[in-house]
């Protein structure tokens, strides 16, 4: 990122803050986290009518800004790609991690529902 985009970015999270304070607005994160390749803020909207006030909003002032916009449902890596739009540049993600985690999580599952079996097949 340059300089201009994280004062953009800094700049644009405090009027986000000043306008729509009924939003949870997170810090900035500097450096890339989690699936997102490049420094980024998150903006928590809990119901629909926050994201028909916000969403549009965010299109005209977003800048050079990308903005992922994407469902909070569990499903991290279909959140984050299937059910995802994007507002300006489609970045790429780095969502390979999400991907090990679903195949850990369905890995448990697997062994709890042997593990129910053979309780079940004890009694």
């Amino acid at each position: 990122e340059n300089e201009e985009e994280v004062k953009y970015a800094e700049d644009l999270r405090e009027r986000i803050m000043h306008e729509f304070p009924e939003l949870q607005t997170h810090e900035v994160h500097y450096k890339p986290v989690g699936p997102h390749p490049i420094a980024m803020f998150e903006v928590g909207i809990a119901n629909p009518a926050q994201f028909g006030a916000f969403v549009p909003w965010v299109a005209i002032h977003h800048g050079p800004l990308s903005v992922l916009v994407h469902p909070n449902t569990g499903d991290d890596l279909r959140g984050h790609t299937q059910n995802a739009m994007w507002i300006g540049e489609k970045l790429p993600l780095k969502v390979s991690r999400f991907e090990e985690i679903k195949k850990m999580k369905e890995a448990a599952t697997i062994k709890l529902q042997h593990a129910q079996e053979e309780l079940r097949r004890e009694t």
